[in-house]
């Protein structure tokens, strides 16, 4: 085999794609992702930040944009491509539903890139950020507690709201249970970024009391 079937067989439709517009794609496409990457990071609010899935989405800005430029430089490639990704199933169970808007967003801003489309993903990759991060901080500062009063059969719940009132606006009973001669009484209050030690304990001091458990409500989770 020679030196020149094998350089024929590199180039091979790959007259549109030199190595100075492949760079620049892979790095544009890089930054992007790196947004992704630091968006994700700032704006997580769930128990386990998983580090691994947030490196992936980089990883899917990067591919998508090497399947669009592979699209782009052939119409025979791309009805190939068609076929072959139609076939690919994914069956990994997402556990936070908000995981998916980043694989959508990796995937969307791989495309603009590949389709050199700059200023669209550039910036669409920076306002969506910021709407990321806005909605992340006003779900923090709006964060609700459940407040888990276990006693005995004796405890009210008015006497537990009139205890949490000087400590939160508006606290509420979610759940009241008896059970024998307990008593299980489940409040909801707005507590922002912190637990206050001195609502924890003057419950902890109150008649009947028992034990207490306080919870960070998360929509469909509770961790």
């Amino acid at each position: 085999m020679s030196k020149t079937k094998i350089l024929d067989w590199f180039t091979v439709n790959s007259e549109s794609l030199d190595v100075d517009k492949i760079l620049f794609v892979l790095c544009v496409s890089l930054l992007l992702g790196a947004i992704i990457f630091i968006t994700y990071r700032l704006a997580y609010t769930g128990v386990n930040y998983n580090s691994r899935f947030n490196a992936g989405n980089v990883v899917i800005v990067l591919i998508t944009s090497v399947i669009m430029l592979m699209i782009s430089s052939n119409m025979a490639i791309s009805l190939g491509m068609v076929g072959a990704l139609s076939i690919v199933r994914f069956r990994t169970a997402i556990k936070d539903p908000s995981d998916t808007i980043y694989i959508f967003w990796a995937i969307v801003e791989g495309l603009c890139v590949g389709a050199e489309i700059y200023k669209l993903a550039v910036i669409s990759t920076i306002f969506i950020a910021i709407v990321l991060l806005a909605l992340s901080y006003y779900a923090s500062v709006r964060r609700k507690y459940l407040i888990i009063i276990r006693g005995t059969r004796e405890l009210e719940p008015e006497q537990i709201i009139s205890v949490l009132k000087p400590y939160y606006s508006k606290p509420g009973v979610r759940a009241t249970n008896y059970i024998g001669e307990r008593c299980e009484i489940i409040c909801e209050v707005a507590a922002g970024q912190e637990i206050k030690a001195d609502a924890v304990k003057a419950l902890k001091e109150c008649e009947h009391v028992n034990g207490v458990n306080w919870l960070l409500e998360m929509g469909e989770r509770i961790g």
